[in-house]
């Protein structure tokens, strides 16, 4: 089933390259996001676009300067770039950002040519269901670096790695509590851990192509080990960094109705 909907998933879906100024400037690879509209409304993780990597940080005054990259095709110098970028939201308690992307600034762009917009995936609110096959496409081990003789920097170099990654719903919760309430962030787990650049990257229903969520962290785990206790006197733990993959919701009311007030569609299926 991802085989048929892969192909309009990878389109909308781009790595999020930012100023790095540990490298003299050049874009670096931060994370994923993706349209949902085809206008140029684009969603990625709050924490992607702060200072300091916490989707409560204060937002980059830069965002201008980034660039939308999509992997180079052997023997081209890139099969897709898009500038124009600007803030426009952000939800930190639910690491959710909102970016406006200008497509007449960009129609010119090889991989946009003969298109009316840019290609989006459609935002779906219904509840996924535990069980339910899902994926995840991004650029989870995305690199840049600098090539230097003394202190002139002579080749600035970024290498993107696009991964699909399959996984179901593990959970539509993160842990059960005896007080909880509506404000808590909504969201899903699932059986699968994503690395840190597949922040902000989709995830798809496998059956039907439309987004349901987006990749905000990974789960640590530690586990016991009970078997060791007779030898050692105690019980071992082993840590385990990435067990789960943990997904904001779409479908979380105060996200959908920032979409909405922005004339985005939104499926119920």
């Amino acid at each position: 089933m991802i085989r048929k909907t892969l192909a309009n998933t990878k389109s909308a879906t781009y790595s999020i390259d930012l100023p790095d100024q540990n490298r003299h400037g050049m874009p670096a690879p931060r994370g994923t996001g993706f349209f949902v509209s085809p206008d140029g409304w684009f969603i990625t993780a709050a924490h992607v676009i702060t200072t300091n990597g916490n989707s409560d940080g204060p937002v980059r005054q830069d965002i201008d300067q980034t660039w939308l990259m999509k992997e180079a095709v052997p023997g081209q110098f890139s099969s897709g770039m898009c500038q124009a970028v600007k803030f426009e939201f952000i939800e930190p308690r639910l690491d959710f950002a909102l970016l406006k992307v200008d497509f007449q600034a960009n129609s010119n762009k090889a991989h946009l040519s003969n298109r009316a917009g840019f290609p989006f995936l459609e935002v779906s609110a219904r509840t996924l269901e535990e069980g339910e096959p899902v994926y995840s496409f991004g650029y989870p081990l995305s690199q840049s670096e600098i090539v230097a003789h003394g202190s002139v920097a002579t080749i600035g170099h970024s290498a993107h790695c696009p991964r699909t990654t399959s996984a179901v719903v593990a959970a539509t919760m993160d842990a059960s509590r005896m007080i909880s309430s509506t404000s808590d962030p909504t969201v899903y787990v699932l059986d699968k851990a994503l690395n840190y650049g597949n922040s902000g990257g989709p995830i798809v229903a496998a059956e039907t192509g439309k987004v349901h969520a987006f990749c905000s962290r990974f789960q640590p785990v530690f586990i016991a080990q009970n078997h060791l206790e007779p030898r050692l006197g105690f019980v071992p733990s082993i840590f385990i960094p990435s067990l789960y993959g943990v997904v904001s919701r779409l479908g979380d009311p105060r996200i959908l109705g920032e979409l909405r007030s922005r004339g985005i569609l939104i499926s119920d299926s």
